[in-house]
């Protein structure tokens, strides 16, 4: 198969929010995942700016949307945390399984399993939240010792058909939830419209996965941090 053009990789990207579509592996070649990276700003800039102006019409529209807010303790709280650890937990958990492999799969079960034991802590039993924190991280740690132990040893067909077959709704799926989650980054929504203050993280599980599916894990963490590391210096810079 022939190598895409700036153009056409820009307009897979684009066309890869409105309905995902499978790969089997990343790009082998190393110039084509840098392609890959840089075809993805320009969309992200240009999809952002759309979902800025949706929530600014919101806004008017519904009153105020939630305002961000900083809990203690949390992974914004600490630069190293955002730049680095954050990415990295959220591409592991979001999207490394995006393979559709077997022993992918049964990690993303983990680390599901690991994000509903520390929500439930966070939630619903704040006095036991150390624990269920804890006992998230020990579930997660061993999806990912198994995922490392066996994912060499199952070959491409081990992909599951319904995965292939259902590969939209379930990249879809995982960008709905991957922006859900970062409600807790915001006020209480005065109104059921306020839950659209994410969707600019909604946005962001979209491409990441395309990044993740078509120039690897590594490549998804790096933009990651990189558009965290961007988000944080604009909030330093506007004080």
């Amino acid at each position: 198969m022939r190598a895409l053009t700036v153009r056409e990789r820009v307009d897979d990207v684009a066309w890869f929010i409105a309905w995902p579509t499978f790969a089997a592996r990343p790009l082998a070649s190393a110039r084509e995942r840098v392609l890959v990276l840089l075809a993805v700003v320009p969309v992200h800039l240009v999809f952002g700016a759309i979902v800025f102006v949706q929530l600014w019409l919101i806004g008017r529209l519904a009153g105020p949307l939630p305002r961000p807010v900083v809990a203690p303790d949390t992974l914004s709280t600490s630069p190293l945390a955002f730049l680095v650890l954050a990415p990295l937990l959220e591409e592991l958990v979001f999207r490394s399984w995006l393979t559709g492999r077997v022993a992918a799969l049964r990690f993303a079960a983990c680390g599901f399993a690991a994000l509903a034991l520390m929500l439930a802590g966070v939630s619903l039993l704040p006095d036991h939240a150390r624990t269920l924190g804890w006992a998230g991280a020990g579930v997660a740690l061993a999806g990912l010792v198994h995922w490392g132990l066996t994912r060499e040893r199952e070959p491409m067909r081990a992909v599951p058909p319904a995965f292939i077959r259902h590969f939209g709704w379930i990249v879809w799926a995982q960008a709905l939830l991957f922006g859900l989650i970062h409600l807790g980054n915001f006020a209480a929504p005065a109104s059921p419209l306020g839950v659209l203050v994410v969707m600019p993280q909604v946005l962001g599980g979209l491409l990441l996965a395309y990044i993740r599916t078509r120039a690897g894990l590594a490549a998804g963490i790096a933009y990651h941090a990189g558009y965290n590391g961007l988000v944080l210096a604009a909030a330093s810079g506007f004080g």
